[in-house]
């Protein structure tokens, strides 16, 4: 699915990449759908000897991000290419600590300041260039506190979904099930959505 040349890239990105990796993909295996995102993901993980895939079954695709055995707490369902595309390579390189975006510590400390179970999803448009920002700030807190997780879901692999919640912009993010946040966002701003909605400890 993706070229030599953008795999080529993609070496050089996750070279830096010490820990261990592991896709663990969900998904009807028959599905047209499947069978392309399965070569995405393939192609992605044959750019580094530290990361793997693992099938399981399910319904719609998606895959998750698993380090050292240990749940990141980001997932994709869908693909993250397009804008997105970068949005995976800095979800793995800033759950190795290599990455580029991550927080000074008042951040830091705030973020693990939620103490509370938040599950977020980010609607997005593979299209949106102001989906990315948003997508790698929550990947980042997702990465930082335990008690979040984040995942990023193509709104055209699932249109009934998008219908049934309205959904007429992106990105749109929901937290444990309600409207957050729509359109751009850094990550200081949803921050302070997330303890105005949540509080901290």
């Amino acid at each position: 699915m993706l070229d030599i040349q953008v795999i080529n890239q993609v070496k050089d990105v996750l070279s830096r990449l010490s820990s261990s990796f592991i896709f663990r993909v969900e998904c009807d295996r028959n599905s047209h759908d499947a069978v392309l995102f399965s070569e995405f993901v393939e192609d992605i993980a044959s750019a580094s000897p530290h990361l793997s895939v693992e099938y399981h079954d399910g319904e719609a695709f998606r895959f998750s991000i698993i380090k050292d055995g240990e749940a990141t707490g980001i997932s994709f369902r869908g693909i993250p290419n397009g804008h997105e595309f970068t949005s995976l390579l800095l979800a793995l390189l800033n759950a190795d600590g290599v990455g580029r975006n991550l927080p000074d510590e008042s951040l830091v400390r705030r973020i693990k300041a939620l103490n509370v179970d938040i599950q977020l999803r980010t609607y997005v448009s593979l299209k949106c260039t102001n989906c990315p920002e948003v997508v790698q700030a929550l990947n980042v807190m997702a990465i930082l506190n335990l008690r979040i997780t984040h995942e990023m879901v193509d709104g055209a692999v699932c249109p009934e979904e998008i219908s049934r919640l309205g959904i007429q912009a992106v990105p749109s993010v929901y937290a444990n099930g309600n409207l957050l946040h729509v359109g751009r966002g850094s990550l200081g701003t949803l921050l302070e959505e997330l303890e105005e909605r949540f509080g901290v400890d």
